[in-house]
């Protein structure tokens, strides 16, 4: 069951329900209130896991690439999964979270923060805000996961990426066939690429072009 803070009370009452309605306030996890703004900085002894920061999404230091080189690189990847018909889901999200952070808050610098205020203890709302109160960072008590909550610029962000992927794949469908998926190679793709021509389509197939000099 996924704790929010629309659901934490009915989950707490199920739990102590288990329990012979026993109520243990010496539970860390029953000293929570998931969501709650006020408890932001509010420690608690709840043994957690930390962020791994490979994994979330945050500012980093600088762009993994140019924009420019982003968007060869978004193409690229959809020419190799058109080659092989396959999702590379692992190639997938490291290149749309790496073009994502591009305009992601620091969400580590406000994990750390708040570990600052709170000793190094988990906070009671199980949360993290910035500093114009805007929700950043959750963390889930009982699946011991990290969510990182987006924000508009990166859902804008993840649109233009899909946009790219998806035209790519759409002017691959059309020079080579909505049938050629997993059927051409990548070394063939590339190759049309750097010649600048035309795949050849069925109905060209032992046609002859005369040329006059």
């Amino acid at each position: 069951m996924q704790i929010t803070r629309g659901n934490y009370s009915q989950y707490a009452n199920m739990v102590q329900q288990m329990f012979g309605n026993k109520k243990n306030f010496s539970n860390p996890l029953a000293q929570c209130d998931y969501g709650n703004f006020a408890l932001r900085f509010k420690p608690v002894d709840i043994n957690f896991t930390k962020p791994n920061w490979d994994n979330i999404m945050t500012k980093r230091d600088k762009p993994a690439m140019s924009e420019e080189d982003f968007e060869e690189a978004i193409k690229e990847l959809a020419r190799k999964e058109f080659s092989t018909g396959k999702r590379d889901d692992a190639a997938y999200r490291k290149l749309c979270m790496q073009h994502g952070e591009t305009v992601s808050p620091d969400r580590k610098a406000i994990y750390e923060s708040s570990m600052r205020k709170t000793g190094g203890k988990m906070n009671a709302a199980c949360m993290f805000w910035d500093s114009n109160g805007n929700k950043t960072l959750s963390y889930n008590p009982e699946s011991r996961n990290w969510h990182a909550i987006s924000t508009e610029e990166e859902f804008e962000r993840a649109r233009v990426f899909t946009s790219i992927y998806n035209d790519e794949l759409a002017r691959l469908k059309k020079e080579y066939g909505e049938n050629a998926l997993g059927t051409v190679s990548y070394q063939q793709i590339q190759s049309d690429l750097a010649a600048g021509t035309k795949a050849p389509s069925a109905a060209d197939v032992g046609s002859t072009v005369d040329y006059t000099v």
